[in-house]
């Protein structure tokens, strides 16, 4: 099924595979949306902020979005200008990932210009809404749990060693969960996970979100622990 979906769009727009354009990397952000993973896909190109329509749009693309952004795994990716249209370019008349790629750019896509001139319009602007960098899994809701962030392929638990309390408030407050009123550590891992986060989040506790806190490799790659963090926020 995804081999003839590559193949109609190759018999309808001149596609290119590559990770930049005009020798520039291209910036990508979610515009509009309730917090910086959900909104329209909108991407930078000659200074310039444009879309991406939305023929074809599905959730393979949304995938590599959230993952360039480090924005978790894609949870809709919603067509026909869901939230709201835009001023500017449209970048893209097209843009086909398998899913697996780890930027947009990697993806095949059309000749980059404006394509208002073209017919297109920003009634169909491309959107991604995404999980999320962090979340708080396996308790009484949605603002307590074992803390684990995603990998851009799964979501991985985060040591109990050396998990700062700072950390934990930029959790609660990026969760829209209030403040932190405790963390524990020694919680069991779950059966599932194979592995541990290899960093060390170093917040100090007014960033806007755990995805901007500094973070340094667990010494040897290997993070020393006794156990998940939980964190129960108000």
């Amino acid at each position: 099924m995804a081999l003839s979906r590559h193949l109609s769009l190759q018999g309808l727009f001149v596609l290119l595979l590559g990770t930049v354009v005009g020798g520039q990397d291209l910036e990508l952000r979610l515009k509009d949306g309730g917090h910086r993973c959900e909104g329209r896909v909108e991407v930078k190109h000659q200074e310039d902020w444009g879309t991406v329509n939305d023929y074809k749009w599905g959730l393979e693309e949304a995938t590599v979005v959230c993952r360039q952004l480090g924005c978790g795994a894609a949870v809709d990716a919603p067509q026909g200008a869901h939230f709201g249209p835009a001023l500017g370019p449209i970048w893209f008349s097209v843009i086909y990932c398998r899913g697996t790629e780890s930027a947009i750019m990697e993806c095949s896509y059309s000749t980059v210009k404006d394509y208002r001139p073209e017919g297109l319009s920003h009634d169909q602007d491309a959107g991604a809404v995404c999980s999320g960098f962090v979340r708080l899994a396996g308790g009484e809701g949605p603002c307590s749990g074992r803390v684990e962030v995603h990998s851009g392929e799964d979501w991985t638990p985060v040591s109990d060693g050396n998990f700062t309390f700072p950390t934990a408030q930029v959790i609660c407050a990026e969760r829209g969960c209030g403040k932190v009123v405790s963390v524990l550590g020694h919680v069991p891992f779950r059966e599932s996970d194979g592995r541990v986060w290899a960093e060390e989040f170093r917040c100090e506790g007014e960033e806007p979100e755990l995805w901007s806190c500094p973070r340094v490799p667990c010494p040897g790659g290997t993070c020393q622990h006794s156990g998940a963090v939980q964190v129960v926020c108000s």
